[in-house]
């Protein structure tokens, strides 16, 4: 046997093993692929009710902020029916929505009965605090479902000239408070 004929088996020894290899490894990232697509749909759904959800509530805790008029009980039950459907998405939705930005969403609300016992200048820190904090909370969903990033390849794709005298407005104020949206 001479070289030519012996390269040529080494070449076909080595060659069919990598490929079987590479056609494994196609196939697996295939699949995933495929997987990922439904899992994608179904984050996005998960998020969009949590989404809903966190809107109903954020109303609820306005309502409580601003009604002086109800007891600290009333507040508290107030806060709770804002809080439970939120916990209950959340944990329902485990598989979708990241654990611990449930766990964020759960806990937003939370303290909001309290804000009508404190000082003026305490409740104003509050309700800036949980301002920011709902700001922020919008953000974090946006990214974890995937929206941004499509939103993103979106414009990137089409190129669209938005901009008005609002929207110009709008980005000064994300600029001016270091948004990352």
């Amino acid at each position: 046997m001479d070289w030519p004929q012996l390269t040529g088996a080494l070449i076909g020894l080595v060659g069919v093993p990598l490929g079987i290899l590479m056609g494994e490894m196609l196939r697996r990232r295939q699949r995933a692929e495929q997987f990922a697509a439904a899992i994608f749909a179904k984050r996005l759904e998960a998020y969009d009710t949590l989404t809903a959800i966190l809107i109903e509530s954020h109303g609820i805790a306005t309502h409580v902020i601003n009604a002086p008029g109800l007891s600290s009980d009333e507040r508290h039950d107030l806060i709770s029916m804002a809080i439970a459907p939120i916990a209950e998405h959340t944990t329902r939705s485990v598989l979708y929505i990241d654990e611990e930005l449930g766990a964020h969403c759960t806990a937003l609300f939370m303290g909001v009965e309290e804000f009508q016992d404190q000082p003026d200048e305490d409740k104003e820190v509050s309700i800036k605090r949980l301002n920011r904090e709902w700001i922020e909370t919008r953000r974090m969903i946006l990214e974890d479902s995937g929206v941004t990033k499509v939103n993103k390849l979106f414009r990137d794709i089409n190129r669209p000239r938005i901009s008005s005298p609002v929207i110009e407005r709008i980005r000064e104020l994300k600029r001016e408070q270091g948004y990352r949206g």
